[in-house]
């Protein structure tokens, strides 16, 4: 105990404070901007770190990190996009909230959870590290292999009735993570003669299209606000979030400990626990269909998981040495640049660091929500502009949240890509979910597959821990089904079921035929997903053939993953802009937005930023040109100084501009 509060007082010591709130500052903007990352802004930091003693060194860089979870989420709640890759599942329940007039009751449900999280992370970590050892240790990739199936299955078992579309948007993505370099034979596998593709798909553009590029095109077909006006603009909302919180006291600690144990597995990531907890959520509530619509369930349990799992991560790096997530392996540089060794020496010699770290993430969380809510009120009104006068700004995250993945106007395709599918998904009804779990996982899977065989064969198929999780696996599958079995809901038929069944059946022949020339450990996996795509396909096309035979089932408008009401209106449902929209307005709204990119493309961001706010603003929104003017101007004045002037990151010139030598 007295180390405990003598690494306490090291951290609040004057020089050490100061530097770990100039972190939080910097992890407050990183964490609302989308598709930035704390990962590439720890990168970005570690220069600084140099000249500072471990203690200040990990008070600046882990308070930094420890708060863009927490910010994250708040662009999730308010706008639909994700701040992190890691704020995705926030988007589900938060964004429909939102949209119902409680954005206030979603950021303070969102936010006291992630800092319930986070005490609960910190707790675990400081009590955790001596006995986790051996409870790690006994757990092989065999093991890892069947945690990360199961966190999979928990996922795709949130589509309920359409369980096949859930499992098939998973193979997908699944394939999509085949994408790249094999990591075994170095072979290009799926790559297309790109050398953009041999890294593989890089989830940050995926995240921001999937989620934040199909949101913006609802909002550009929006002739109103976000939010309805005049449910909860008051601070009253707020409150009523955090008592939310307390009320679900049990669902909250219960997704703060999934982050934790999830954060302790090597490799699996934040989005991963993430996910989990909003199916755990959704599993255990005594609504769950209405997940999806703005349950503040779906919000407590993704905000708790978010911050607890960064003490789960530190628990391997500090212990073993073994980082828990790319964030932590580049925490593990600055162990090395400081002298200091991961492992027993962190838990005697350097106990007074390992507890340093415990009071910076309970310290700067609580200062990242107290600040957060401060400002809650005037966040909440900017769900009350019209959807349109938020476009122009919005356009801009997203393109630079997808650019900085690898500063590469590629990433920025692979985003429209994206957001095409994420479209088609809302529209048609398939589950976006899954196939970005998948898309995470594949790498991840892949690696304990192979690892399992080449030190087991098949046998580690018959290992007891291994048919446990199976087991568990199978009956998360069942178990929504058997839970719905007498509400005879019946799935409605989507005229483009059909195709997007046979395209998929196209993907994974295509798939199978490509793999038959790869050598056998290259090939496992895609042999098997390609297999598992081609018949879930065929599972698929019969269902929808099966369907359209019987039109009589009244089809239903009702989305995946966003929009509709909940407590306040049980089965009153907001308009779905892409079900509503006519022809003229979706004409309108993807030629802007196509506009958009292509002058990004050809006269690069800071030119396109002004240029763009200005045309929309007067031309769609009918607003002065005054008013566009000075938008404009403070739009470009905040992306030049945030990217160049404080980060320095370069900016893409234009392809026209950099041709004509401006640049």
């Amino acid at each position: 105990m007295e180390v405990f509060f003598s690494a306490l007082a090291q951290v609040l010591a004057p020089h050490t404070f100061g530097i770990m709130l100039v972190g939080i500052a910097i992890g407050l903007v990183v964490g609302i901007l989308p598709g930035l990352g704390g990962a590439a802004t720890l990168a970005m930091m570690l220069p600084f770190v140099y000249p500072m003693d471990p203690i200040s060194a990990f008070a600046f860089l882990l308070g930094m990190h420890a708060v863009t979870a927490t910010t994250g989420d708040i662009t999730s709640v308010l706008f639909g996009i994700p701040g992190e890759a890691t704020s995705a599942a926030t988007v589900l329940d938060g964004y429909p909230m939102t949209r119902r007039g409680e954005a206030g009751r979603a950021l303070g449900a969102v936010l006291f959870s992630s800092f319930v999280g986070a005490l609960v992370g910190a707790i675990v970590l400081a009590v955790s590290v001596p006995i986790i050892r051996p409870v790690v240790l006994l757990l092989g990739p065999p093991e890892f292999l069947m945690l990360t199936v199961l966190g999979l299955s928990f996922i795709v078992s949130l589509a309920g009735q359409q369980l096949v579309k859930g499992v098939l948007m998973a193979a997908f993505g699944f394939v999509l993570a085949l994408v790249g370099l094999d990591p075994q034979s170095s072979i290009p596998r799926l790559t297309f003669g790109q050398l953009y593709l041999w890294e593989g798909i890089n989830v940050v553009p995926v995240v921001v299209g999937l989620f934040g590029g199909a949101e913006i095109l609802q909002l550009m077909m929006m002739k109103q606000s976000i939010g309805q006006r005049g449910v909860d603009r008051r601070i009253a909302g707020v409150m009523q979030g955090v008592r939310d919180t307390f009320q679900h006291w049990g669902l909250t600690l219960r997704a703060s400990f999934i982050g934790v144990g999830i954060g302790i597995i090597p490799g699996m990531g934040g989005a991963v626990s993430q996910f989990i907890a909003y199916a755990h959520a959704q599993h255990t509530s005594k609504h769950p269909e209405t997940f999806g619509k703005g349950n503040v369930e779906g919000v407590l349990a993704t905000g708790a998981v978010n911050n607890s799992r960064e003490g789960g991560n530190l628990i391997p790096t500090v212990a073993f040495g073994i980082p828990g997530s790319i964030s932590m392996a580049i925490m593990l540089s600055v162990f090395l640049l400081k002298g200091l060794v991961p492992g027993p020496a962190m838990l005697t010699t350097h106990l007074d660091v390992t507890y340093s770290m415990v009071w910076v993430i309970v310290l700067s969380n609580i200062i990242a929500v107290a600040i957060a809510f401060l400002f809650l009120n005037q966040l909440v009104k900017l769900t009350y502009v019209q959807a349109s006068v938020l476009v122009p700004f919005l356009l801009v995250l997203t393109a630079l949240g997808a650019y900085t993945a690898h500063n590469s106007l590629a990433d920025i395709v692979l985003m429209l890509v994206a957001t095409v599918v994420g479209i088609g998904a809302i529209k048609w009804n398939w589950p976006r979910a899954p196939m970005l779990l998948a898309l995470v996982l594949g790498d991840i899977a892949e690696r304990y597959l192979f690892l399992s065989y080449s030190l087991f064969g098949w046998t580690w198929i018959a290992r007891p821990l291994v048919m446990a999780f199976a087991a568990i696996t199978i009956g998360g599958l069942v178990w929504p089904l058997v839970r719905r079995r007498g509400r005879r809901e019946s799935p409605a038929e989507q005229p483009a079921d059909r195709w997007i069944a046979l395209g998929f059946m196209a993907a994974g022949a295509y798939v199978l035929f490509q793999a038959r020339a790869w050598p056998f450990r290259t090939a496992v996996f895609p042999l098997v997903t390609g297999a598992i795509l081609v018949l879930l396909s065929l599972v698929a096309l019969a269902l929808a053939v099966r369907r359209g035979r019987s039109r009589g089932v009244q089809t239903s408008g009702v989305r995946e993953d966003t929009s509709a009401s909940l407590q306040s209106s049980p089965g009153e449902e907001i308009p779905d802009a892409f079900t509503t929209a006519s022809r003229a307005e979706w004409r309108s709204a993807t030629g802007w937005m196509a506009s958009f990119f292509l002058l990004f493309w050809l006269c690069g961001a800071l030119v396109t930023v002004p240029l763009f706010a200005v045309l929309y603003l007067t031309v769609v929104s009918k607003r002065s040109a005054m008013m566009a003017g000075l938008y404009a101007l403070t739009s470009w004045a905040f992306i030049y100084g945030l990217f160049v002037e404080l980060l320095h990151i370069p900016l893409p010139p234009g392809a026209l501009l950099t041709s004509v030598g401006v640049f």
